[in-house]
């Protein structure tokens, strides 16, 4: 009987478990392609100091103020040049006033 109890609770364990472990895994993947995007926009000459971005499942999603109009433009072409990247939302804004004056 305990033999049966101690291996029903080890198979609820893990299966509570790996759920948690596969979220996990997808996070840091998601972090790690986040990475690599800003990375490449910053190689690109887009200024990143206002932009975040955001990685899900190979979707980025870029928010923020660019100092000029045709970073807009540079920073999705970087973006979908990411292995990884299936599409880019840019939300991105030209803002070059209000950068420049902080």
């Amino acid at each position: 009987m305990k033999t049966v109890l101690v291996s029903t609770l080890v198979l609820l364990a893990s299966s509570a478990i790996a759920p948690a472990a596969h979220a996990q895994s997808d996070s840091q993947t998601d972090q790690q392609l986040a990475h690599a995007v800003r990375v490449a926009e910053a190689h690109a000459g887009v200024g990143m100091s206002h932009v975040f971005v955001f990685a899900h499942s190979g979707r980025i999603t870029l928010t923020g103020w660019v100092p000029e109009r045709d970073h807009v433009a540079r920073a999705e072409k970087s973006a979908m040049s990411v292995p990884g990247v299936t599409s880019v939302d840019n939300w991105l804004s030209p803002d070059a006033g209000s950068l420049n004056a902080h």
